[in-house]
Formats: structure tokens, C-alpha cells, sequence
């Protein structure tokens, strides 16, 4: 058991080893398929190799069968010194010793050829494809416990499969809801963790099948619901649990957990504090607006066919979600061909972790921030199309554009509240800073992942194909604050979109100033 215990923790250290340098799995959902077909590989190997060990083994059993009856035949004798004076006999006794102990059993046992081609192939695998590892456990944990905090999903919700009132039919069982909360202990987030504890107890308590040392599970359980409640101020709480364990186990890991916390001053109970935007926020995503009077006609959509020419026998087909700053929806600007086709070319690139910009530009990899890039030039047709379109519904010079930042977002994928523009440390290649954003939705969202904007009272659902455009600056080329935006966190399914930023260093003539700033408009927004 001790040997067949180590194989395995050497098989799967050796993966984890090797996966590492490939990346982040958990914060695009495109690189989870990844993951899907490295479990496929692993248990089609893993198939092959059990079917190998066990045609061994079958051929093991035979051959101890045929030697043990010969062995019981010959000790049966009156006088074992009779069989074995037959030449014969002994011949094939030293011969079977000598040989076929030596060649049948023992060299196979300990070579294991099927053991170690089993190790090789794993070893290609996690170098090819990469394997997750204990970080990206707790980023998707982390995602879990987001979506929770966003959208007010209850913890027995989603053990039951139940997400934002339908059901999937992917209920966890109470390992899987134990796991998540250890990790949200581990993380620091020990209310979650309570709750997660505590279905992980329900759970157990219904399981339908026995479990094999199931009063070590709810020992366990315990134990970390004791050091949670114990964290958050419940002192007395937390000794009751632990009791409640020594009671019936004297010998339990929890007379270590007492003697600590004892030695310890308890948590307080703080209430958690938000950031001013995040009720906006959080209303917005989950597609409620606070009620505003509106003065004027309704916004309403319309058809444009006089804003270029190319638009004349396609009309656009704008629907204006906000006035100054004005916030468009262009809709059908991408066929699903011209959006695999971009696809096509992003996968010729490498996607990277998305990053917040700081200091003169610098990359930082934050959890406000979690989903997966790459970028794409205009050299291609589809891309060369997509520089067309932007040129035409905007009227920007195209030299002033970025790159398009293709984005998919994975488990509780998201981007906080943020401005496009820099402001003050641009990077030092920007002709200006950015003057307007033109935003590519690339797919339909289950659930969740839409485009909020948290000082505008704006929310936008993704709509495959889809351009949404505003302008970041003012005439004035002041930053605008109003159009601080965020990307709420993807519930169910996955978020792709194509991000291409507009420079002002090239548009004096495609959008002037007025003759006085117009940049009083924002001034009671900013923060």
C-alpha cells in the first residue's frame, strides 16, 4: 500500500511539476478546454495502464496457482526428502528459483515497464498542455466565492446546482463543498468559509451511501468551522465544536487546535467595507438600474445609413443607451464567419493573464482584473475589416489605434470598475491618451458578464457581434470620469470580446475642440 501510495504522489507531483510554466487554466474559460483534454488523456492512459497491471496480475495469479499446487502436492508426501530425491523434482524446484521467480515475477514487479511508460506519457502531457496546480484551485474558488458576493447566490444554492434560479444539474457533493471551504479559510475569507463548512456538514449528514470513517469527516469539518468562527469573534463558539470532537476522539488533532487558539486573541467580528461603487455595481450586474427621472423623448433605435458610405445600402443599427457621454450599441457589425475568423487568428498568438496598467504604463496581474489576452494587428482580412468598421462608425484615424485586445474571461472572469484613459503616466508610446473605446462583443452570455457603467446607471447584456463605442475624453481632451465601466463577472458561459483603444494624438481634425472646455461636465464625478 506504502509503495503504491508513493507511485502516485510521485506521478502527480511530476505533472504539477512540469504543468507550472504553462499559465493560468481558470481565468479563461478557453484555456479550460485545455484542461478538458488533458483529463481525457489521463483517463484514456490511465485505462490502458490499469488494463496492462491487470493482465499481469491475472497472469501473476495463474502462475502462483500452478506453483502453490505442486507445493501443497509435494509437501503432502509421507517424506518430502522422497519427492525431492527425484531428480526431476528438484531439477525443476532450483530451476523455478533460480529462473522463473527471478524472470516472471520479481524483474517484472520491480521494472513496472507499464508504470514507467505510464509516468513518460504524463510527464509529455503536462509539458504539452500544461496542469493546473494548488493556485488555480483557489482562483476558481476565489471566482466562486465573487459570484456569490455579486449576485447574492446562496451558498446552498449553488451545492445544490442552482445558479441565478435555474438549475444545471451539477450539484457537489460534500468533499467537493468541504474543499471550498478550507480554501476560503486558507484565503482569509471565513464567513464564506462558515457557510461552505456547514453544507459540507448537511451534506454529509444525508449522504445516502455510508462513509468510511465518517466521524473523522465531521471531526474535520468541525475542526476548521471552529478555527473560522474562532477568526470571526465566537470564541466560545469555536471551544463547543472542539469539544464536541475531543468527546468522542480524545486522541484528535483538535487538542493541537485548542491549545492554539488558546494561546491566541480571537478575530473581530468587522463588518466587511466595500468601495463607494460597489452597491452600483453590483445592482447594475445583476441588471437592476436605480430609478431616475428622465426629462426629453425616450431614447429609441434608429436606423444610420448617411454616416459613411459604406453604410448605405446596410444602414447601421444603433441603439443609444446613454446621452452625454454618449454610450452607442452598433448592432450586427460581426457575422459569426468574421468572428470565427478572429478566433482563428488569436489562436495563432499566445494568451497571457490580463493586466492592469500602473505606473507609466507597467503590467500588474490583479484579482480585479481575471481574465486571459492576447493582441491582434490589422494585416489579416478580418482584421483589416474590423479597422474599416472603427474608422467608419467612429471617424477616427485609424493610426491612432491600439492593437485589438482580444479577451475571454473564466470562472468569476471579470474587470472591476476603471477608466480606459491614463491620465497622467502614459506609457511612453501613446500619441495622446485614449479618446474613445469601441468594444467588440465576440459571443452570447449565458448568465452574467455584462458591461456596466457604475456613475451612469448603464448596464449592456453581451450580444454576440455587437459594437458598443464611447468617448473617454472630452472635446476638451480632459479626462471624462462619467465613464468609469466595469466588466461584471461572468456567471454561466463564456465572455469574448475585441477591445480597440483610439488615440488622440491623430484625431485633431476628426474631432476638434470647442471654443470653451467642456470638461465642467464631469467635474462633480470625479472621486
Amino acid at each position: 500500500m506504502l509503495d503504491r501510495h508513493c507511485l502516485y504522489v510521485g506521478i502527480f507531483q511530476l505533472i504539477i511539476l512540469a504543468g507550472v510554466a504553462n499559465g493560468e487554466f481558470y481565468s479563461s474559460v478557453d484555456s479550460m478546454q485545455d484542461l478538458a483534454q488533458v483529463e481525457e488523456e489521463l483517463l484514456n492512459a490511465t485505462r490502458s495502464y490499469v488494463e496492462s497491471q491487470q493482465k499481469q496480475l491475472d497472469f501473476y495469479r495463474r502462475y502462483v496457482e500452478q506453483i502453490k499446487q505442486e507445493h501443497e502436492w509435494a509437501t503432502s508426501q509421507l517424506k518430502l526428502d522422497d519427492y525431492l530425491g527425484h531428480p526431476l523434482h528438484a531439477f525443476r524446484l532450483i530451476k523455478r528459483l533460480v529462473q522463473d521467480w527471478d524472470a516472471l515475477i520479481f524483474e517484472p514487479i520491480l521494472a513496472n515497464n507499464a508504470r514507467e511508460e505510464f509516468r513518460a506519457f504524463v510527464e509529455v502531457l503536462s509539458r504539452d498542455l500544461g496542469y493546473p496546480d494548488q493556485s488555480e484551485l483557489q482562483g476558481a474558488i476565489k471566482g466562486l466565492a465573487r459570484l456569490q458576493k455579486v449576485y447574492n447566490l446562496a451558498t446552498s444554492d449553488l451545492a445544490d446546482g442552482i445558479i441565478g434560479g435555474f438549475t444545471y444539474g451539477s450539484d457537489l457533493q460534500w468533499r467537493e463543498c468541504y474543499e471550498i471551504g478550507v480554501q476560503l479559510f486558507d484565503l482569509g475569507e471565513y464567513q464564506r468559509s462558515l457557510e461552505w463548512l456547514q453544507v459540507a456538514f448537511i451534506l454529509l449528514q444525508n449522504s445516502p451511501r455510508e462513509e468510511k470513517d465518517e466521524d473523522h469527516y465531521y471531526s474535520d469539518i468541525r475542526e476548521y468551522a471552529s478555527m473560522a468562527n474562532f477568526e470571526l469573534g465566537n470564541p466560545k463558539k469555536a471551544g463547543r465544536l472542539l469539544s464536541q470532537i475531543l468527546e468522542s476522539q480524545p486522541t484528535h488533532s483538535a487538542q493541537q487546535t485548542q491549545k492554539y487558539l488558546e494561546s491566541r486573541v480571537p478575530g473581530k467580528n468587522v463588518k466587511e467595507t466595500n468601495p463607494s461603487w460597489f452597491s452600483n455595481y453590483t445592482r447594475l450586474c445583476q441588471g437592476r438600474r436605480l430609478p431616475e427621472e428622465r426629462s426629453g423623448d425616450p431614447l429609441s433605435c434608429y436606423l444610420d445609413g448617411k454616416r459613411h458610405a459604406y453604410f448605405t445600402l446596410a444602414p447601421l443599427q444603433v441603439e443609444p443607451v446613454h446621452l452625454d457621454p454618449d454610450i452607442n450599441v452598433y448592432h450586427g457589425m460581426l457575422s459569426s464567419k468574421q468572428i470565427l475568423s478572429i478566433f482563428e487568428e488569436a489562436d495563432k498568438e499566445e494568451m497571457v493573464r490580463s493586466a492592469v496598467a500602473g505606473d507609466g504604463g507597467k503590467r500588474t496581474v490583479r484579482d480585479l482584473r481575471v481574465s486571459q489576452q492576447t493582441w491582434l494587428d490589422y494585416k489579416s482580412p478580418v482584421m483589416n475589416s474590423v479597422s474599416r468598421i472603427i474608422q467608419f462608425v467612429s471617424g477616427f484615424d485609424m493610426a491612432g489605434a491600439e492593437y485589438m485586445q482580444v479577451a475571454n474571461y473564466g470562472v468569476g472572469g471579470q474587470y472591476e470598475p476603471h477608466p480606459d484613459y491614463f491620465e497622467v503616466n502614459l506609457p511612453k508610446n501613446f500619441e495622446g491618451d485614449r479618446i474613445s473605446t469601441s468594444m467588440f462583443y465576440l459571443s452570447d452570455v449565458e448568465q452574467g458578464g455584462y458591461t456596466v457603467f457604475t456613475k451612469l446607471n448603464v448596464f449592456l447584456p453581451p450580444v454576440k457581434g455587437a459594437l458598443v463605442m464611447w468617448h473617454n475624453l472630452h472635446r476638451s481632451l480632459d479626462v471624462d470620469a462619467r465613464t468609469l465601466h466595469a466588466g461584471c463577472p461572468v456567471i454561466v458561459g463564456s465572455k469574448r470580446i475585441g477591445n480597440v483603444w483610439m488615440h488622440s494624438g491623430y484625431q485633431e481634425f476628426r474631432r476638434p475642440c470647442n471654443l470653451t472646455s467642456d470638461s465642467y461636465k464631469s467635474l462633480a464625478y470625479r472621486d
